[in-house]
C-alpha cells in the first residue's frame, strides 16, 4: 500500500490499519504527494465548519459551505472519530471545536468515499460507505496523517486562503520545500545555528526540526551529522543530541567526545537532549554532563506536570499540556543544581530539566522520538524547545 494514492485505499489497507500497533507507521501515506497531485486525484474539495462535537461519543459534524471542486451531495458530514487507530482519536478530537474551519478532499467512486481532511493545521484520513441517503452516512476516522504535512504545512485558515487563490488561477499550488542541511560555517548572518547529532538507529528528528526554520523572530539553520566527534561544533549555537545517540543498549561516547560536549556548553552553547536509553541496572552514563543525574527505564507515557520554573517553555509558540507529548526513559536522582521545568510519574521523574554550566546550559528531556509517529506527537514540543533555547541565547 505504500506509494499508492491517498484516494485509492483498498479493503486490505483498512485491515492493516485496524491491526497495526499504536505506533506502527506502515499504514500511513509515506509517499510525498504534491498538492497538485492531491487536487487532481480528488473529485471534491470543500470547505466546511464544525457545527457539533460530542467528546463522550467521540463524534463531530461538519457543515459544507464552499465547494471549490465538484458539488457535494452532503448537507452535513458526520465523522465517527472514536473508531480511529491508537490514541489518534484523542489527539484529533481536541482539534474539533464548534466554529472551527475544515477542509475535506474526497474521491467519490464505486462503493466508497475515500478522503483526507485538514483541521487545526493537521491532516487526517476518513472514509465512508456510499449510501443513497447521504445524510445518514457516517465517515469513519482512521488516523492522523503524519507525513502529509510535506504536502502542505500551515494553519487550516491559511490553507483555505491558498486554495482559493489556486482555484482562482492566481497562483500555483504550493510545493513543500526539501529539508535542508547547512554547513554552519555558511549560515546566514544572525541565524541561530543548530547542529543535530543523529544516531544510526533513529533518524527521524532532523526532518521535523528543519520544518522550524523560522521560530518567532529567530531564523534557524540546521546541520546534520552522525559523527559523535562533532566536527565544526564551534560554529553552532545549539547542539541537538538526538534519540539514542548517547545510549541505546550500550553507551556510545568516548571520554574525548564527552569533554567536547561539556566544553561546548561551558563556552556558551545550549545542548538539548532527547530521551536516552536506560535499562534496569544500566542507567545512561553521564560523563557528557556536569552534574549527577540518573537515567530511568520507563514505560511510554504522556503525562507530565509543569513546575513554577517552566516559564514559557510549554506556552510559546504552542500551548502544550499533559497528554499531548510522548515520554519514555526519563531521569531521576538529580543534583540540586538542576532547575526542574517539568516532572512525570507523580513528580518522581524528570520530564524536562535545565542545567546551567559555565556560560551555557543543558536542556535535558525525556521526550521519545524513536519513530515518525513519536516525532509527530512531539513536534510542537520540539519547536518550543528550539524557541526556548534561541530566546535564552539572545538574552
Amino acid at each position: 500500500m505504500i506509494g499508492r494514492s491517498p484516494f485509492s485505499f483498498s479493503i486490505l489497507f483498512f485491515v492493516l490499519i485496524v491491526h497495526s500497533s499504536h505506533y506502527d507507521v506502515d499504514a500511513f501515506i509515506e509517499k510525498e504527494y504534491s498538492l497538485q497531485e492531491v487536487l487532481s486525484e480528488c473529485s471534491n474539495v470543500l470547505f466546511g465548519t464544525v457545527t457539533e462535537v460530542d467528546p463522550k461519543r467521540m463524534t463531530a459534524k461538519v457543515k459544507p459551505e464552499d465547494n471549490l471542486k465538484g458539488k457535494t451531495e452532503f448537507s452535513q458530514i458526520k465523522i465517527n472519530i472514536g473508531v480511529g487507530q491508537g490514541n489518534f482519536p484523542q489527539q484529533l478530537i481536541r482539534k474539533f471545536k464548534v466554529g472551527e474551519p475544515v477542509i475535506i478532499f474526497y474521491k467519490d467512486e464505486g462503493g466508497r468515499i475515500t478522503s483526507v481532511g485538514h483541521i487545526g493545521g493537521i491532516w487526517f484520513q476518513v472514509f465512508a460507505p456510499k449510501r443513497s441517503e447521504r445524510d445518514k452516512t457516517w465517515w469513519n476516522f482512521t488516523h492522523i496523517e503524519i507525513y502529509m504535512h510535506r504536502t502542505y504545512k500551515g494553519s487550516t485558515v491559511d490553507f483555505q486562503n491558498h486554495l482559493r487563490q489556486v482555484f482562482a488561477g492566481k497562483i500555483k499550488p504550493k510545493e513543500k520545500k526539501e529539508s535542508q542541511s547547512y554547513n554552519l560555517a555558511d549560515a546566514p548572518k544572525g541565524a541561530v545555528r543548530v547542529m543535530v547529532l543523529n544516531g544510526t538507529h533513529y533518524d527521524v528528528e532532523f526532518t521535523a526540526l528543519t520544518e522550524f526554520d523560522q521560530v518567532a523572530n529567530h531564523k534557524i539553520v540546521y546541520q546534520k551529522t552522525a559523527n559523535r566527534d562533532l566536527p565544526g561544533i564551534e560554529k553552532a549555537d545549539i547542539l541537538w543530541l538526538g534519540q539514542g545517540v548517547i545510549s541505546n543498549d550500550k553507551y556510545f561516547l568516548t571520554t574525548k567526545q564527552e569533554k567536547k560536549i561539556k566544553a561546548f556548553v561551558k563556552s556558551g552553547g545550549v545542548a538539548i537532549v532527547s530521551s536516552q536509553d536506560s535499562d534496569d541496572g544500566r542507567p545512561c552514563e553521564i560523563g557528557w554532563i556536569s552534574e549527577p543525574i540518573k537515567g530511568i527505564e520507563s514505560m511510554g507515557r504522556t503525562d507530565f506536570e509543569m513546575t513554577e520554573h517552566a516559564g514559557s517553555l510549554f506556552d510559546i509558540p504552542h500551548e502544550i499540556r499533559s497528554g499531548e507529548v510522548f515520554l519514555d526513559d526519563t531521569w531521576s536522582d538529580w543534583s540540586s543544581k538542576y532547575v526542574i521545568l517539568a516532572t512525570t510519574n507523580s513528580g518522581k521523574n524528570v520530564a524536562v530539566a535545565m542545567l546551567k554550566y559555565g556560560r551555557g546550559m543543558y536542556l535535558l528531556t525525556g521526550f521519545q522520538n524513536e519513530t515518525t509517529a513519536n516525532v509527530f506527537v512531539n513536534r510542537l514540543m520540539i519547536e518550543n524547545l528550539i524557541y526556548f533555547a534561541a530566546n535564552w541565547l539572545s538574552e
